[in-house]
């Protein structure tokens, strides 16, 4: 029997499918003598402190630094029944194809099983981009032996070993430091220098000083019409600024109406705009951050549904090209692409010789380990959601724009003099939009591709274009009509978006395509960032964290240097032990650097009143529930902040506190789904429901 370990059941039913005459089974489908099972994810982590000594379980100095001489696996509590399935399966196979997400985090899914199951098989690598049936039968035939990934499994685990190190010890250290009892501070190797780019540019924004400046903007009249043109000094970075309102005025006194004066010179050039390459995940969220409003979870979230449902290749991947393989089914893809303009599909199917090459790179594919997104060309089996449906049409148009040809612009320059003072006018005028037009009009004229550019101020007012009329010529004459003077100010950076984020995140190697996002995630969770419509901005608990961390540990580019050193790992140039030795004196670095601190205090937590059970606490808030203080100390009072899909209100939460029962609360939801109403009480220092004649418990 051949046993298939999958990441998700529908992966594993997509298998089955490609293998013809499946049968389902609990946990598990079959498809002639191969069993196809699957994880939920991970079903084996490593190993909680404890495991390692007794010891460890509690929050002290004398147990820091937590060093483990060997790491333990241990399984996932909630999902160790399909853990049992997948063990079983495993050990009765005679060969096993590891057909996990074809990623460094897959890879590791794979072999934590694989190890805690103790088996000792062959084992087969199956690797997909895809999800069709001819895509898993292509690869089903293409597969390679597990130990050609040998060096991505290392990555793997030394990522993770090195987050359990910093993570663990730093979190504790910091915590025993300056944390408030049941209020945690959460250290990460990347989740905290993440945070260090919201804070610090949270700070440039608070610290910010506003400058003044004028600029003077004049009327002229030739006889092809009228334009207008803004006034040059002859040297600066900011040439159109003018430090003071007096030295405009004077300026605009110099310009009364009929002045006269004229064009000294027309500079005009022919800018060809240059196509976008294929999205990679990174990109697709950036832009549906910005034309959408997605966030980056939503944005993967709807590609992996789409790759789900076989209309997308993998989504999480660096890589913006194809493969020569790949490239070779393009036209096919080109011909059943679900948007319409079909004008031009059929461009870009006649110029797919002289397009392509520049869309293919072999090497650049394999050390990303997935090509770009790009539709398969299947078809919805269903009617695609709201957000399914917009996040595919903006990977099916940029698939198009980048086989387009670039687009055309001619760019005016056009320089007035007239009583002594020079005047700049630009104008551009589209010849020929090429890729733009399988744009939308928003993204024709917004397109952006650099990290600078997400990331920029918004202080640029003097690239505007302005509209121009035809036949001016060189020394045509020209007269003043009105001049202006315009106060205006320096602005301060723009807010933190998801897709400036991604950006700086990508520009310092923080994460990988496939982290970031729930990178993002547990700093919401966490309460160090919040959302402020489409801003990400840091709180004051984000803030005061960062203030008592060392550098080493909020430093965005060493981080990135350690991920390089990671993907190095993944292509054999590191050697994971040296890597993990470096992090080993890291760990002991930073919980020395928490132990020599003076202790600061950070945002205390507010209490709701004494703990009902040990009577020695108070009930704090945290981030799921209202617990007890002495928490460490062993006291297990918990409220959730949601019972039975209801989530409750502080005020809720004090009229248990206080021994009464609450008013009948409408909202509740059974296991089964049903809705139902109930009271709530502490009965045994446990919440349970009381309906008319009896209670049960509600947590």
């Amino acid at each position: 029997m051949r046993c298939i370990l999958a990441e998700k059941p529908s992966v594993a039913l997509d298998i089955a499918r490609a293998l013809g005459g499946f049968q389902k089974h609990n946990g598990y489908v079959t498809a002639g003598s191969d069993a196809i099972t699957w994880a939920y994810g991970h079903l084996v982590a490593l190993a909680a402190p404890e495991s390692y000594d007794p010891a460890w379980k509690t929050w002290a100095w004398t147990t820091l630094p937590m060093l483990p001489d060997k790491f333990q696996l241990q399984p996932i509590a909630k999902t160790a029944p399909q853990l049992a399935i997948v063990t079983k399966l495993l050990r009765q196979a005679d060969r096993i194809v590891c057909a996990t997400d074809a990623d460094r985090e897959g890879e590791l899914i794979f072999r934590y099983i694989y190890t805690l199951a103790q088996v000792r098989k062959p084992v087969d690598r199956l690797w997909l981009s895809e999800n069709t049936v001819p895509a898993i039968r292509k690869a089903l035939a293409a597969m390679r032996p597990a130990a050609a990934y040998n060096a991505l499994a290392q990555a793997a685990q030394a990522r993770a070993q090195a987050d359990w190190l910093v993570g663990l010890n730093a979190t504790r250290a910091f915590s025993l430091r300056h944390g408030q009892p049941g209020q945690p501070l959460s250290v990460g190797r990347v989740q905290t220098p993440t945070l260090h780019l919201i804070v610090e540019r949270d700070a440039a924004i608070a610290h910010f000083q506003p400058v003044p400046y004028w600029q003077v903007v004049t009327t002229f009249q030739a006889a092809a019409g009228e334009y207008t043109g803004r006034w040059q000094a002859s040297t600066g970075d900011q040439p159109d600024r003018i430090p003071t309102e007096a030295q405009a005025q004077a300026l605009a006194q110099k310009l009364p109406p009929g002045t006269p004066g004229r064009i000294a010179r027309i500079e005009t050039k022919i800018a060809l705009i240059k196509p976008p390459f294929f999205f990679n995940l990174n990109d697709l969220q950036k832009e549906a951050n910005r034309r959408l409003g997605l966030t980056a979870q939503q944005t993967l979230d709807a590609a992996q549904s789409l790759y789900d449902q076989h209309l997308i290749s993998y989504p999480r991947t660096e890589a913006r090209v194809l493969t020569q393989d790949v490239a070779r089914t393009v036209g096919v893809r080109l011909h059943a692409l679900s948007v319409g303009l079909p004008a031009l599909r059929t461009q870009a199917q006649g110029m797919l010789t002289q397009r392509l090459p520049r869309l293919v790179n072999d090497a650049a594919v394999a050390k990303a380990g997935h090509y770009a997104i790009i539709p398969t060309g299947q078809t919805p089996a269903s009617p695609l959601s709201a957000r399914d449906q917009t996040v595919y049409d903006l990977i099916a148009r940029r698939f198009l724009a980048a086989l387009l040809p670039p687009g055309r612009d001619e760019r005016t320059t056009i320089w007035t003099t007239a009583a002594g003072e020079q005047f700049k006018t630009t104008g551009t005028v589209v010849l020929d939009p090429g890729w733009r037009a399988a744009q939308t009009p928003e993204d024709a004229t917004a397109h952006r591709d650099s990290p600078e550019s997400e990331t920029a101020s918004p202080d640029d007012d003097s690239a505007a274009d302005d509209p121009l009329p035809s036949g001016l010529q060189d020394g045509d004459a020209v007269t003043v009509g009105d001049t202006t003077v315009a106060g205006k100010q320096t602005k301060p950076p723009a807010r933190m978006t998801d897709a400036g984020l991604l950006a700086l995140m990508e520009k310092h190697g923080l994460g990988t395509p496939a982290t970031r996002a729930r990178i993002l995630e547990v700093l919401l969770a966490r309460e160090y960032v919040r959302r402020d419509k489409k801003a990400l901005v840091s709180t004051e608990k984000g803030q005061h964290l960062l203030q008592v961390l060392p550098e080493i540990l909020r430093a965005p580019d060493l981080t990135g240097e350690w991920e390089a050193r990671l993907e190095a790992i993944a292509t054999g140039q590191e050697n994971a032990a040296a890597f993990l030795a470096d992090i080993h004196h890291l760990t002991r670095d930073v919980v020395e650097a928490a132990r020599t601190q003076t202790r600061e205090v950070l945002a205390a937590p507010r209490t709701l009143g004494p703990c009902p059970v040990c009577h020695q606490g108070e009930i704090l808030q945290g981030r799921k529930a209202w617990g007890c203080s002495r928490w460490k100390e062993g006291c297990t009072f918990t409220i959730w902040k949601t019972v039975a899909s209801k989530k409750l209100t502080e005020n809720q939460v004090k009229t248990l506190l206080s021994g009464r029962p609450t008013t009948v609360l409408k909202g509740f939801k059974s296991k089964a789904g049903k809705a139902f109403d109930a009271r709530l009480k502490l009965q045994d220092g446990k919440v349970v429901f009381v309906f008319a004649n009896k209670s049960k418990p509600g947590s």
